[in-house]
């Protein structure tokens, strides 16, 4: 009866001490805004501190939404419209309510090709700027516009900006508050392509008879910095990636082989610098739309990456990458708990850094009981692994498979589909590997792409997705060419590095 009492007033204490839910004003995040005439659908994003409900105002109801309602953690909405086909943009009102805190946000869509896609006004005099970006770094810049002689305060003001002057896509909104009939606003952009050329133009909205118009200056250009590997045209140099072939889709990258597989490259986020000064890169990852699953992400390994910032735990989406066919949730399931492709006490060197490899993109789902555990088969090669990183920087891919495979321990697993993340549709990889490379000394102070195959060394090692490989110590069983893998999943590994030896490897140079 006094254990009773006592689990009743910790229940009552542990309910009064709970903290209330802060609430925030719910916000939308488009793919696309202004989008094209054509008759498609798009995914916007709410993100609302408590449940949200959602409304649409627009003239014939030319624009639905898949859903009206939905948690804080399930913001993922699919708007359908119909084609436009009159010269005239055209607006929707979206109202997004959460608790006692509500938003409104314009989404519009463009006129038929061949009009101006802007609205004629003999009326309205306004004279706008798009000045010079400023702050143009790697991956980041800060917009610039103003206006004059507006017949009135304007309702809202940002920027349209894109990799072509004709396919300006992506749209950001100012956080300047502006009042009168002039004034001047900025925005600032992340996640933009390194070594890229961009387009961009501002705009402002005036209402006019109830309805929100948009008036658009001039197209000005800007290119980011490079950072050692010329990202733009369908190729990256770093001597850890694979083969990557790409073309863009809108703000995507996407795989020219294979439309299911879209790449993403994430940069420290902290301080983090590389031996020219430059900021370092985190990690790059190859995400499959037909697994929702990650296929590789390629990384160096380097004490510079390890520091103090421990654990972020943020789990959420990559934003370089589809959010539709990433994971919903950080729930777990099939047996499985999130299992890191790059593991977070690699990149413990920020905090900034550390909540990169918290993305979806990066978690792959494991089997819990033996695999991804204390003792468990993959968390034993991981440290294995861990042994390996020297002063010349060793390079990894680490990666899943998704057929039928057996390992070099006569372990098989068959494909399966599970629930993981919050959704149903995961595919449960087969195998996991690692593929690495480095200098034979570890310490020459060689770059990989300077030296000769005698004074490299290469391996691919394989681990069956399976708990039976709990305790298994590392063994030359897993041990393969990495020429050898290559046959297996179809990925070239290494092809910065010409003399890499991927045609062989003696264990004894691994330790074995």
């Amino acid at each position: 009866m006094r254990k009773l009492i006592y689990l009743c007033i910790a229940l009552i204490a542990v309910i009064s001490c709970s903290a209330p839910v802060t609430e925030t004003i719910p916000t939308i995040q488009f793919q696309k805004n202004p989008d094209a005439a054509e008759s498609t659908s798009q995914h916007i994003n709410v993100k609302a501190s408590t449940d949200w409900v959602l409304s649409i105002s627009s003239e014939g109801n030319w624009v639905k939404a898949s859903k009206t309602s939905g948690a804080p953690d399930n913001g993922d909405v699919r708007i359908d419209y119909s084609a436009n086909t009159s010269e005239q943009d055209r607006s929707a009102l979206i109202t997004v309510k959460a608790g006692s805190k509500s938003a409104e946000y314009s989404f519009v869509q463009k006129g038929v090709p061949g009009g101006s896609g802007e609205e004629s006004d003999p009326e309205e005099h306004i004279q706008l700027t798009t000045s010079a970006a400023g702050s143009v770094t790697n991956t980041t810049a800060v917009l610039y516009g103003s206006f004059k002689d507006a017949s009135s305060t304007p309702r809202e003001t940002g920027f349209e900006y894109g990799t072509s002057p004709a396919a300006m896509s992506d749209f950001i909104q100012s956080p300047d508050a502006v009042s009168g009939t002039s004034g001047s606003f900025s925005a600032a952009v992340d996640n933009l392509y390194e070594g890229t050329t961009y387009y961009y133009r501002a705009y402002v909205v005036l209402m006019k008879s109830g309805q929100a118009r948009y008036y658009y200056g001039p197209a000005v250009s800007f290119k980011t910095s490079s950072h050692g590997g010329e990202v733009g045209t369908g190729g990256i140099d770093w001597f850890e990636l694979p083969l990557m072939d790409f073309t863009r889709n809108g703000s995507y990258l996407v795989n020219k082989d294979d439309a299911t597989e879209y790449f993403a490259y994430h940069w420290c986020a902290g301080s983090e610098k590389n031996p020219y000064g430059k900021t370092a890169r985190n990690y790059t990852v190859c995400y499959s739309s037909r697994y929702k699953c990650p296929v590789w992400v390629a990384a160096p390994r380097h004490k510079m990456y390890v520091g103090a910032s421990g654990r972020s735990d943020a789990y959420k989406k990559d934003p370089s990458i589809p959010s539709d066919i990433q994971y919903n949730s950080k729930d777990t399931g099939g047996g499985c708990n999130k299992g890191h492709m790059l593991g977070s006490a690699e990149r413990t060197s920020s905090t900034a850094t550390n909540q990169q490899v918290f993305f979806y993109s990066n978690i792959a789902p494991q089997l819990s009981t033996g695999f991804n555990t204390g003792g468990g088969g993959w968390n034993i090669l991981e440290d294995w692994v861990d042994s390996k990183v020297c002063a010349d920087t060793l390079y990894e891919v680490v990666g899943c498979y998704f057929d039928k495979f057996t390992d070099g321990y006569g372990n098989t697993v068959s494909p399966k589909t599970i629930e993981f993340g919050g959704r149903s549709d995961v595919s449960m990889p087969t195998m996991f590997y690692y593929v690495l490379l480095r200098t034979r000394k570890g310490s020459s102070g060689k770059a990989v792409d300077k030296c000769t195959a005698d004074e490299l060394q290469c391996v691919a090692l394989v681990r069956s997705h399976t708990n039976a490989l709990k305790g298994q110590k590392v063994t030359a069983k897993e041990m393969m060419s990495v020429s050898d893998l290559e046959k297996i999943t179809g990925v070239t590994y290494f092809p910065h590095v010409p003399d890499a030896p991927k045609s062989s490897f003696k264990a004894s140079d691994w330790g074995l």
